[in-house]
């Protein structure tokens, strides 16, 4: 009896994959998505924190929303926050993109309304992971669309390793990308299934409407949704151009854009206005031209060469208007990664680390040895020239160039990269095996082919390939390890410091401030801190991360660059009622003896900045008598600046023609130390807290 149980069981699993690799195929999904998720999961060891800064502000979003229930979706927009900004506070609904928080807050209401107890932090903290997981997934799919089922595994493995990937999607990376890069994923996988061939009218729709709507939140989370929103009509008029105008082209491309353009105007930071923006007059620009195709087929003799006359009109036009400013351009930081000279003039964009031009070993590290099969990638796309062939191109050119002029950008490119280099792979493992196949068949005589083309050729390749996840624990000095990536512990933890170590002297310091600060204390700092000063320190702050404000910004940096006189007037001016300053520094062994030094990852770097934006807001700095021709610090900045006087490790020869920095703490009439994070020479890390006195 149990034998026919067994047999029946056994014949009804093989009815079910009779024929079909599908119990082998899921196995393996199973296991990337698994490693996906461990990776991605690493900085748990260290606790239940967000990562960097900007997520914080997205958590506090996301608190305001659940704490009010389903109510806090609308409530959202009217939200002026005036623990931030002091004294005007920040239009919140207005000046923030909801995606992140509202995708957020939904999962919680979903998931607590299914009686599920889930605390906000920990759905915030886990969310990039699981939105990895489902970049993974997408990947795949995009993957398996260019070349099959080898080339999506391929895809969703290099992925689910890569270490620009894992950047924006590790435990606690609770930003825009994390939700931006599966939706705008979507979108184009979306949009490519709607224009395949013999696709019937009914899917062609369903399609469209899931690629409309997937962009269209792409929109209301990040700023760089203007690229794909952009690329889409490029990459449709290149079709069009190219002679594959089709009525259902026509009809899956309105359907996109109309969905994706209504949903935009309704996000408040965008609002009407956007209409009128460049990203979104291509976009009409491209529906125009192929209603031009349409309108050709009525009457050929008389509107054959319409599509040529409406693509010369429509790009004299968008350069006019350009040239005229009738034409919306998105704002600079956005333009500069067209035309990357134009960050010079921003000097609050270019401080910033992720927005700096992009070298070629960050766009290695970042790709790993993926980045040399994507050439030949390319190389067989071209061959094919299938729409979606043409697709990846232009977006592998496009994502490559923007990941060279922006260092954050690199997750743009992290998933084009992956499938182009997956498709080389699988190609060139498909024609080794099918030339080693007819080498040694018995009904086809070849010529001999040298056994190193069947064996070094796919050994090298993947030696090179997993050569790049070892992690350096296991001897690898410069690994560009995604393991490595992932490793690392939150911001908060090592405070702010490239190590692999906890340093708990910001989270003693915003502890300190909520216990110990009275409720109404205004804290001044550099912006850097601003969100962990008003969401972790739960005080109010005068700059935050946001950074709408250039010119209080630039008022902040003019009081750090001042004498004391000048800058507690600033301050008091401001509303501040103490001073934060954050300053890293060591004790290096050296062969003459102890040297103790700054570590410069502190304000005892930022200073420079500071300078530079109180210049561009109007005050008037000659840098050189601040900084001098080896980049640092002079007198001048040391004796006659609040921010050189606030620092207590002084300049001071140690030895001869050793110049290391000690601890002297300045006495200030207005400024009284209240909250040192840790003794000096005990810490790489200081905090320190000034009150300001009359």
């Amino acid at each position: 009896m149990e034998r026919i149980k067994k047999s029946k069981l056994m014949s009804f699993i093989r009815r079910i994959f009779a024929g079909r690799m599908i119990f082998l195929e899921i196995t393996i999904m199973l296991l990337i998505l698994s490693i996906a998720f461990f990776v991605r999961v690493l900085p748990l060891r260290w606790g239940l924190y967000l990562s960097e800064f900007d997520p914080w502000m997205q958590y506090k979003e996301m608190k305001f929303i659940v704490d009010r229930g389903w109510t806090g979706f609308i409530d959202f927009f009217n939200w002026h926050d005036y623990d931030s900004w002091y004294p005007y506070g920040r239009d919140v609904g207005r000046t923030a993109f909801p995606g992140v928080p509202f995708l957020a807050a939904f999962l919680y209401h979903i998931i607590h309304g299914l009686g599920f107890n889930v605390d906000t932090l920990e759905l915030a903290a886990f969310m990039p992971t699981i939105m990895g997981i489902v970049t993974t997934i997408i990947v795949f799919f995009l993957g398996r669309e260019v070349g099959g089922k080898p080339a999506g595994f391929l895809a969703a493995f290099f992925i689910a390793l890569s270490s620009a990937s894992i950047q924006r999607t590790h435990f606690g990376w609770f930003d825009d990308e994390s939700v931006s890069i599966p939706f705008m994923l979507l979108g184009f996988l979306s949009y490519i299934l709607a224009i395949k061939k013999d696709r019937t009218w009914k899917s062609l729709i369903i399609y469209s409407i899931v690629a409309g709507f997937s962009l269209g939140y792409v929109t209301a989370t990040w700023g760089a949704s203007r690229f794909p929103i952009a690329f889409i009509p490029v990459f449709t008029g290149v079709l069009a151009l190219i002679g594959r105008y089709s009525r259902k082209l026509l009809v899956s491309y309105s359907i996109t854009v109309l969905l994706y353009g209504s949903i935009a105007v309704m996000v408040p930071k965008l609002g009407l206005g956007f209409l009128r923006e460049a990203t979104m007059v291509v976009s009409i620009g491209v529906l125009v031209y192929l209603l031009s195709f349409e309108l050709s087929r009525f009457k050929p003799e008389i509107l054959k060469n319409l599509p040529h006359y409406v693509l010369i009109v429509s790009i004299i036009g968008f350069i006019s208007l350009i040239s005229i400013g009738s034409l919306g351009l998105p704002g600079t930081k956005f333009l500069s990664t067209v035309i990357p000279t134009l960050r010079s003039v921003l000097p609050i964009v270019i401080s910033v680390a992720e927005n700096q031009v992009s070298t070629w070993a960050i766009i290695f590290s970042d790709s790993g040895f993926k980045l040399f099969l994507v050439p030949a990638g390319i190389y067989y796309l071209a061959k094919r020239r299938e729409n979606i062939d043409i697709f990846l191109i232009l977006l592998t050119v496009f994502v490559v160039y923007f990941a060279s002029t922006m260092v954050r950008l690199t997750i743009l490119a992290a998933p084009a990269i992956t499938i182009v280099a997956s498709c080389a792979l699988s190609e060139i493992l498909r024609g080794l095996a099918h030339n080693l196949t007819l080498t040694y068949s018995r009904k086809k005589r070849v010529g001999q082919i040298g056994i190193e083309y069947y064996v070094i050729t796919p050994i090298l390749i993947t030696g090179l390939i997993m050569f790049s996840f070892i992690p350096s624990t296991y001897g690898v000095r410069y690994s560009i390890s995604p393991i490595d990536t992932a490793y690392v512990p939150p911001t908060i933890v090592s405070s702010s410091m490239p190590i692999r170590s906890s340093v708990p002297d910001w989270l003693k310091t915003l502890s300190w401030m909520r216990d110990n600060l009275p409720p109404n204390a205004v804290v001044a700092s550099w912006w850097d801190y601003g969100y962990w000063i008003t969401i972790v320190g739960n005080h109010t702050s005068i700059v935050d991360n946001a950074t709408l404000n250039t010119t209080q910004i630039g008022e902040v940096a003019y009081a750090f660059m001042s004498d004391e006189e000048t800058a507690y007037r600033v301050f008091r001016k401001l509303g501040a009622t103490h001073v934060l300053i954050f300053i890293t520094h060591t004790v290096y062994t050296t062969s003459s003896g102890n040297v103790p030094m700054l570590l410069g990852y502190g304000d005892e770097a930022k200073w420079v900045w500071m300078l530079r934006i109180a210049n561009q807001v109007g005050y008037n700095f000659t840098e050189s008598d601040y900084l001098d021709e080896n980049g640092r610090p002079t007198d001048k900045f040391w004796a006659e600046t609040l921010l050189g006087q606030l620092i207590p490790y002084k300049p001071q020869q140690i030895y001869t023609g050793v110049t290391g920095h000690v601890y002297q703490p300045s006495t200030l009439n207005h400024f009284r130390l209240v909250y040192q994070s840790s003794e000096p020479y005990y810490s790489y890390a200081y905090v320190y807290i000034y009150e300001i006195v009359d």
